[in-house]
């Protein structure tokens, strides 16, 4: 009888089916549940889950307990929450001046070409500034204030790197671009309370540009006043599906998903449903399915919902600074984002809307191997995975970001990239097809298994993309 049980599973792994529990919590995923769950995380009632609101706490207060009810186990000293201390600044625009010398030439930049992220007030006549070389190594630059071209240094990469070196001013310079703010650039602004980084000024004028790159002495004469600060209290959520094999337990698969949205405005408010409310609610019901099994997978598996996506990858971010399991055994980060609408815009000009039905696309899938092994995992599903053309292009745009930057495989996964009502009010939980995101649910949970329980680990490619990740890691 063992034998016949034994080529029974091989026979399930060679033709690329799953075993028959693993199969049976699969099927376990709802679209009563992803639509249960999402009918309140896209309710009016937590107004849009902005960054820091009273309906983000409401979000994570309920994250967390379906996390608890699926039996997961608490991350954080029994506790489901990563608490971030974060200060949000009111930045004031007023009287404020900056100007640029080189020489006899002086540029005085309007505000509306300026966008300043700083706890602090800053007042400099005259101080000399290093210019960041175009290409070679950076040199000693602690406590000075710097300047670099936005096509080099304007990337969060390059800004991580230049922070680490701790200058007291990064001045970031670009060309004349139209501003999609208003002059001041006022929206309050959000920086961890304890992460010692130094004030950036992005400057798009073209003139400052070529005076970057004309080379010579330069200087920086500056007022900008001293915001208001106010504490905020952020919570990434996380539960662990502890692994069941003794030589694996201590390695750790990721699913995340950004659990906060743009909050309300004049306009109304701005639900989030599809982004990333379906990601959220997919992350909850797969741990949900996977929960079930006994033994748990191999590897253990963190479940985590992150704050602050849309204000620049906080959430992830603070995780990859405070790490709750260590980075160099976290082997991959698989990142759900926009899992519910099926009425994608398409990624070629003129072309219609196409229907994503049973499938999904990965953010540079040509980077790592881990979209090819999910990719034939969920095929024992029925789901299958497509490709844009500008696929690459998206990597950089959600929070699998953040892990790459530290040598993690990471990527976002979506059923569309693009969809009607994207940062807009229209963006209803009335609109998902959960049937659909049921179905893509069960592929992406098959692949999660697959991951959790396989020997060999996914591996950055060759591709030139994915250089700077790969050798994040080294």
């Amino acid at each position: 009888m063992k034998r016949v049980v034994l080529v029974a599973v091989l026979a399930c792994i060679a033709y690329g089916e799953l075993p028959g529990p693993e199969q049976a919590a699969v099927d376990k995923i709802s679209a009563d549940s992803l639509r249960t769950n999402l009918s309140y995380i896209a309710s009016d009632e937590l107004e849009g889950r902005g960054t820091p609101s009273r309906g983000l706490d409401l979000a994570a207060e309920y994250i967390a307990d379906q996390f608890r009810r699926a039996g997961l186990e608490p991350a954080v000293n029994g506790s489901y929450f990563q608490l971030a201390k974060f200060d949000q600044a009111a930045v004031s625009m007023e009287g404020f001046h900056l100007a640029l010398t080189s020489g006899s030439q002086e540029i005085n930049l309007p505000r509306e070409q300026v966008r300043v992220r700083s706890l602090d007030g800053l007042e400099l006549s005259r101080s000399p500034v290093v210019r960041l070389p175009g290409n070679g190594a950076i040199p000693p630059i602690a406590g000075r204030i710097v300047a670099g071209d936005e096509r080099i240094y304007g990337s969060e990469i390059s800004l991580n790197e230049l922070q680490a070196r701790k200058p007291a001013l990064i001045l970031i310079v670009g060309r004349n671009r139209p501003a999609r703010r208003s002059a001041a650039s006022e929206t309050p602004i959000l920086e961890e309370a304890d992460g010692d980084h130094a004030p950036v000024i992005n400057v798009r004028n073209s003139e400052a540009a070529a005076l970057l790159g004309a080379g010579g002495d330069l200087t920086v004469s500056l007022h900008l006043a001293k915001p208001v600060l106010k504490e905020a209290v952020l919570r990434n959520v996380v539960g662990i599906l502890r692994g069941s094999d003794s030589g694996l337990r201590d390695q750790y698969l990721l699913l995340t998903a950004h659990y906060d949205h743009l909050g309300k405005t004049s306009r109304g408010i701005f639900n989030g449903a599809n982004d990333d409310g379906s990601g959220t609610v997919s992350v909850i019901e797969i741990a949900r399915a996977l929960g079930t099994l006994n033994p748990h997978p191999k590897r253990s598996i963190l479940f985590m919902t992150v704050f602050g996506e849309e204000e620049g990858l906080l959430g992830s971010y603070y995780y990859t600074h405070h790490p709750l399991v260590p980075l160099k055994d976290t082997i991959a980060d698989v990142n759900l984002e926009q899992m519910g609408r099926t009425d994608d815009q398409s990624d070629r000009e003129g072309e219609p809307a196409n229907r994503r039905i049973a499938e999904f696309g990965f953010t540079g899938p040509s980077y790592s191997d881990l979209p090819e092994i999910m990719g034939e995992a969920a095929k024992s599903e029925g789901v299958n995975i497509y490709k844009r053309k500008d696929a690459d292009d998206y990597f950089a745009r959600s929070d699998n970001y953040t892990f790459a930057q530290y040598g993690v495989i990471a990527h976002t996964l979506a059923v569309a990239f693009e969809f009607p009502d994207y940062h807009e009010p229209g963006d209803k939980w009335q609109k998902i097809d959960y049937a659909n995101m049921a179905v893509v649910d069960r592929g992406i949970a098959a692949g999660i298994l697959r991951l959790a329980n396989e020997p060999d680990v996914p591996k950055w490619s060759n591709a030139k993309g994915a250089a700077i990740y790969r050798d994040a890691g080294r």
